[in-house]
C-alpha cells in the first residue's frame, strides 16, 4: 500500500471510530439529562463492562475452537477488529493518536462531567477485554491521552482475583 492510499486508509477508520465515539458520547448525554450523573455512570458502565463481555466471550470461543488457547497473544490473533481498524491508532498522526480520545476531547469543554465517563470506557473496556478472554491476566492503564499524557500505555499481569472469576469491573453474570 503506497503512503498515500495508507493515509486514505487511516483518515477513513478515524471517521468511522468518530461516530462511534460520537455515539458513545451522546448515549452518556442521554443518560446524564434523564437520570443525572450519579445514576447515569453506572448504567454506562455497565454498557461498557457488558459490550467487552459480548466481545470477548466470542473471541475466546474462537481461540478456542481454533485450538489458540486464550492468552495474550491469542487475543491479538482472533481480536474482531478489522485489521485495517489499527491503522486508525497511527502515532505519526499531528492529532491525538486516539480517534476516540480525539473526538472526546472536542466535548470536554461543553461538558465537563463527559471526561470522567471517558476515562471509565477505556479503563474499563481495556481491563475487562483481557480479564474475560484470558481468565487469568489483568490489566491497568499506566498512561492515558484523556489524563493528559501523550500517549496511552498498559501494563498485564498474572491475577490471582481474575483465576478465581473476580473482574476488576463486574462479573460475567451482570
Amino acid at each position: 500500500m503506497s503512503g498515500e492510499d495508507r493515509m486514505k486508509s487511516v483518515m477513513e477508520v478515524r471517521k468511522a471510530c468518530r461516530h462511534f465515539a460520537m455515539l458513545y458520547f451522546n448515549f452518556c448525554r442521554a443518560l446524564v439529562e434523564t437520570l443525572g450523573e450519579d445514576e447515569a455512570f453506572p448504567l454506562a458502565r455497565r454498557a461498557v463492562f457488558g459490550l467487552s463481555i459480548d466481545r470477548t466471550d466470542r473471541m475466546r470461543r474462537r481461540a478456542l475452537d481454533e485450538g489458540l488457547g486464550t492468552t495474550l497473544e491469542s487475543f491479538h490473533a482472533v481480536n474482531d477488529l478489522a485489521n485495517l481498524a489499527w491503522e486508525g491508532w497511527d502515532p505519526s498522526m499531528n492529532e491525538a493518536r486516539c480517534p476516540y480520545a480525539q473526538a472526546w476531547f472536542e466535548y470536554f469543554e461543553e461538558f465537563p462531567w463527559f471526561r470522567r465517563f471517558a476515562r471509565m470506557f477505556c479503563d474499563v473496556t481495556d481491563a475487562t477485554n483481557i480479564e474475560n478472554f484470558t481468565r487469568d491476566t489483568s490489566h491497568r492503564l499506566t498512561k492515558s491521552l484523556l489524563w493528559g499524557d501523550q500517549s496511552c500505555e498498559r501494563e498485564y499481569f498474572p491475577s490471582d482475583d481474575v483465576r478465581n472469576g473476580k473482574l476488576t469491573h463486574g462479573s460475567r453474570s451482570e
